[in-house]
């Protein structure tokens, strides 16, 4: 057990979103007020299977880090911690091994195996062992509750303008540069294409985007899809061109972050006509950012 009492808050945290980010500074703020180590305990990723994941694990520890939480403990899924009833993880887990003297969650909160931990759950069990619950407020926006469910359907229609608002950041994806077949070179528009995670959620699409190296940010139009006019097959692979941009772009880790949706993906007759859309493309996206192109 820990020696010092904690201000803990549980969950998946997936995205990170403006009202996870509530969550965790109202637990940082009441463990600071009440001289406790604030702790977020982080589902590795969802206990209930997704379609595509709003935020790598790395993402989302990066992400809650900068929140300035003391202490994040990551359980895995599936795992024995997750296995066990909810009076075994609020004895054993929570006070046994975290030392919890305060508990932040939301109104829907739940842990234990088959979620019996509820909130009104919580608040009896706290009251023999002198634990404080803190029940925070839902987090909404334009009188709607902020969530990562609302947050994954906005990203899969391309809705990328609100799920950013939601987001309080804009979405995006890292990884590392690879070589591919260099069909937008022989188009006459490069591109840079990242291995992103398999779980990350890609929005396929025509997107005005930012691509960074590092501190750096460079305007782009940003592709993804399966490219059905090459019938490159079912893998879908984001494509960046970099606006204005001449030279090799290298094999650092980079990260696209998508702004604006211009269009959905789509098969066409020829190559030709695929370029003279994508050069429309280029077009909107300069316009976007006031560039001459």
């Amino acid at each position: 057990m820990k020696n010092k009492k904690s201000c803990v808050t549980i969950g998946t945290f997936d995205g990170v979103h403006k009202g996870h980010a509530a969550l965790i500074d109202k637990t940082a703020e009441n463990a600071r007020l009440s001289g406790c180590t604030s702790i977020a305990v982080v589902l590795e990723k969802p206990v209930r299977s997704v379609n595509g994941i709003i935020s790598t694990y790395e993402e989302k520890i990066e992400l809650i880090k900068r929140r300035g939480i003391d202490e994040i403990f990551v359980i895995e899924v599936p795992s024995a911690v997750l296995s066990l009833n909810a009076g075994d993880f609020f004895d054993s887990f929570l006070i046994g091994v975290l030392n919890a003297g305060e508990i932040v969650c939301g109104k829907d909160f739940a842990f234990g195996k088959d979620r019996k931990g509820d909130v009104v759950w919580l608040k009896n069990k706290a009251k023999t062992n002198g634990v404080k619950i803190t029940v925070a407020k839902p987090f909404k926006i334009a009188s709607r509750i902020v969530s990562s469910s609302r947050i994954r359907d906005l990203i899969k229609k391309g809705d990328v303008k609100n799920a950013n608002l939601l987001l309080g950041r804009n979405y995006s994806f890292c990884g590392a540069p690879f070589c591919d077949r260099g069909e937008g070179t022989k188009l006459g528009f490069p591109t840079v294409n990242l291995k992103v995670d398999s779980a990350k959620l890609l929005p396929c699409g025509v997107y005005v985007s930012v691509i960074s190296r590092g501190k750096n940010l460079f305007p782009a139009l940003t592709s993804i899809g399966t490219r059905p006019t090459f019938n490159a097959g079912s893998k879908v692979v984001p494509e960046t061109h970099i606006l204005d941009f001449s030279g090799k772009w290298g094999k650092t880790k980079s990260c696209v972050s998508l702004l604006k949706k211009i269009r959905d993906e789509k098969k066409f007759d020829s190559v030709e006509s695929l370029k003279e859309e994508i050069k429309k493309d280029v077009k909107k996206a300069a316009d976007f950012f006031g560039l001459t192109v």
